[in-house]
């Protein structure tokens, strides 16, 4: 295996390596320990006490966390020529490369690290990038098997949210009409324009209720009541279809569990293949353990393997 290839398999996450997968399991426990690291020292260095007296440490974290992760990201970006081509087997390395920077994961790295060489190389003011900085604890997402799934659920449910979001927009400039034309000759300050009014009706339609912009005519509070109780129902939408789809996600990783596990009984018993085999995709489904154990022992029942001839884990 070239050194390209190794690089590749070590960067990647250990459940989805083909191999090295212990070094590469140690690479992603010290990574993750350095984000974590470096968002904690970023939170504290906003502490006045803190940040005076330990700024020196504090500059420390920074450079070093920085440095290395324009390690990780350049090698990265190098490696990204060796990965698996099953979709597209013909894409050179530069085209390779060139997929991985536009990935999500490649974009959210550059982001972490840009704010640092931008304030070096440059003498504008630039303290809002570092609000980029907060991409740095994103990283972590990489290793979570529950950020990935949520933007696999957000990813299929695309067209139904923006169907939802576009309903609820509609519906918000809807609420700040009707409340300014009912509200404005009362309350020309809170109710000034229908712009203004559109703060109302989104803390009102969202059941939030901050209190600062309340109607005062008897109209007024009529048509509040009932915009609260319709945004109990509209803004539900958008969290009904996350959950739906991410429940669906859920029993879609089980369901994949349970035909590998029925092909490995084809023959009424697991083998040590079959059990290293059944970890693998227990591992790369991120699914619970004992859930998995269960899942096997039933299969098994079900295959005339009631004593469980090979046991799991």
């Amino acid at each position: 295996m070239s050194l390209k290839a190794t690089c590749y398999q070590i960067l990647t996450p250990y459940q989805e390596a083909q191999t090295h997968r212990s070094a590469s399991k140690w690479f992603d426990m010290a990574l993750i320990v350095l984000i974590i690291i470096n968002v904690t020292a970023m939170m504290v260095s906003t502490v006045s006490d803190i940040s005076q007296h330990w700024y020196t440490e504090l500059v420390v974290i920074e450079i070093v966390s920085v440095f290395l992760f324009t390690v990780e990201y350049v090698l990265r970006v190098w490696s990204s020529a060796a990965a698996p081509q099953q979709n597209a087997p013909h894409l050179s390395e530069r085209q390779l490369r060139w997929r991985y920077l536009k990935s999500p994961m490649a974009i959210i790295d550059l982001l972490a690290i840009l704010p640092f060489y931008l304030s070096v190389f440059f003498t504008l003011d630039l303290r809002i990038l570092r609000i980029f900085r907060v991409f740095r604890i994103m990283k972590l997402g990489r290793y979570s098997r529950s950020v990935q799934t949520l933007v696999t659920v957000i990813k299929n449910e695309a067209h139904a949210l923006l169907a939802a979001l576009s309903i609820l927009m509609l519906f918000t400039v809807i609420a700040a009409t009707c409340i300014y034309y009912i509200e404005h000759a009362t309350q020309p300050e809170e109710f000034s324009s229908i712009p203004a009014s559109l703060w109302w009706a989104l803390v009102t339609l969202t059941t939030v209720g901050y209190g600062d912009v309340v109607p005062i005519t008897p109209l007024g509070k009529v048509f509040g009541g009932l915009i609260t109780v319709m945004g109990i129902c509209f803004y539900a939408l958008p969290a009904g279809i996350l959950s739906s789809s991410f429940t669906a996600q859920i029993q879609l990783r089980r369901e994949r569990f349970k035909a590998s596990v029925e092909t490995a009984l084809a023959d009424g018993e697991l083998s040590r293949h079959d059990v290293e085999h059944i970890e693998k995709i227990r591992d790369l489904l991120a699914m619970d353990e004992e859930e998995a154990r269960l899942i096997i022992r039933l299969l098994q029942h079900h295959h005339g393997d009631p004593h469980d001839k090979k046991t799991y884990k």
